[in-house]
């Protein structure tokens, strides 16, 4: 009875052992596991100079090529759209002084930044922007969500001064408006004496020459001699 507990638990423990064997063979065929993938973060370029004519159109023809792009935004010069006549397929109608582009991947971003910037804008000879270099840096750790709170920010600030201005305006409207009455009923100030004539511009005409003389009492000089007249201007004769 002894021999056969023993031949039996001998049996169990090698069956174990085949066990392992073989689930090592299987993970020895199917290999360590893949690591996951890591997640796509996007990343935001800065564009410091934009030329005449450029336009969100233009920013992505010709950063399409570099990666895949998502929200891109232009900032108009002062804040303030300037608008103006647009001819069909021409240059855009605003004028821009910076803007903000987003790439799906930061790695794509990055690179691109690396290359373009103090590139020329435009390798085809007859483009507009063939004679301007971009002007571009990578903002690490910059999201899209940053960009519209500053928007956003500005906005309400330049809100408030435009109310501030409206209200500043109207106070000085009313405090005109309530002098205006008092300024029409006053009559103007005189010396006191009812029936004395009203003041003038103190203006006085100049002198005429027989008054001149007049106040000094004697008569002009008298006139010269016909004679001497004839002499002078007669040549003698």
């Amino acid at each position: 009875m002894a021999g056969a507990e023993r031949d039996a638990h001998g049996r169990g423990e090698e069956e174990e052992e085949e066990e392992e064997e073989e689930e090592k063979e299987k993970e020895e065929e199917e290999g360590p596991e893949d690591p996951p993938p890591k997640p796509v973060v996007p990343g935001v370029l800065y564009l410091s100079f934009l030329p005449p004519g450029f336009g969100p159109r233009q920013a992505r023809a010709l950063l399409r090529p570099h990666g895949e792009l998502g929200r891109v935004f232009l900032q108009p010069h002062g804040g303030s759209v300037r608008r103006r006549r647009q001819r069909p397929g021409g240059p855009p109608a605003v004028a821009f002084a910076e803007g903000w582009v987003e790439f799906r991947d930061k790695r794509a971003a990055k690179r691109a930044a690396k290359i373009l910037h103090g590139a020329p804008m435009a390798p085809r000879p007859r483009s507009p922007f063939r004679h301007h270099c971009w002007s571009i840096k990578y903002l690490p750790g910059f999201r899209w969500p940053h960009l519209s709170e500053r928007l956003s920010y500005e906005r309400q600030v330049r809100a408030q001064r435009l109310r501030a201005e409206v209200a500043q305006a109207k106070r000085e409207g009313g405090f005109y408006a309530r002098r205006a009455p008092k300024a029409t009923k006053d009559p103007p100030k005189t010396s006191g004496d009812p029936a004395a004539p009203p003041p003038t511009w103190g203006f006085t005409q100049r002198p005429t020459e027989e008054e001149i003389w007049g106040r000094k009492a004697r008569p002009p000089p008298a006139a010269p001699p016909r004679r001497l007249l004839e002499k002078v201007f007669g040549g003698g004769r």
